[in-house]
């Protein structure tokens, strides 16, 4: 038998993993398969308990940690998306996360003996009209402010002010949204 471990302690971990491994089935395989259209995998995800105000989900999005999860009105979500909400997870209004983006609330502490077991959590919010390029990571505990644009690959470490376009790794900012060149301009000069 397991050092410590009861049959009590083993049933209730089997019984949990068990639980778990359902919701998770119905979650991430049903809801996230090609062949569930949108809306049935909006109704999964609202009958699950999740805060999804949108239909705009696309296939193969994984959901672990909790269904502490807001996705806003419009917000569109590409493929294969990853959202990991141990800690709460906040998207606001029309944003585009696109694919393969991940969403990470959860960490483990490091202490002068290196990597703890201990568990560590902070919330993540996104602000309105946020566009996450593909494959962009977002840290636990960052804020996102309104109309960001964060290109396609960068991590995101720390709270990211409103209003401009961030990336790299870590992400910095690149520059400010009213710093874009005119589109006209620039064909008028030509």
């Amino acid at each position: 038998m397991a050092e410590g471990a009861t049959v009590r302690d083993l049933a209730r971990s089997v019984a949990q993993d068990l639980s778990w491994g359902w919701k998770s089935f119905i979650t991430n395989s049903v809801a996230g398969s090609a062949l569930c259209p949108r809306a049935v995998r909006y109704a999964i995800l609202r009958m699950r308990g999740f805060d999804v105000q949108t239909p705009k989900l696309q296939s193969r999005c994984t959901f672990t940690g909790g269904r502490d999860i807001h996705i806003g009105a419009r917000t569109s979500v590409n493929v294969w998306c990853y959202f990991e909400a141990v800690a709460p997870i906040r998207i606001g209004v029309d944003c585009h996360i696109a694919m393969f983006t991940t969403i990470i609330t959860s960490s483990h502490e490091v202490g002068p003996a290196g990597v703890t077991h201990r568990r560590s959590s902070a919330p993540v919010t996104i602000g309105d009209r946020v566009w996450l390029g593909a494959h962009v990571t977002v840290l636990p505990g960052v804020t996102i402010g309104d109309d960001v644009v964060v290109a396609a690959g960068a991590v995101v470490t720390r709270d990211l002010a409103p209003g401009a376009v961030y990336g790299g790794v870590p992400a910095r900012l690149i520059r400010t949204l009213d710093e874009a060149p005119s589109v006209m301009t620039a064909a008028a000069a030509g």
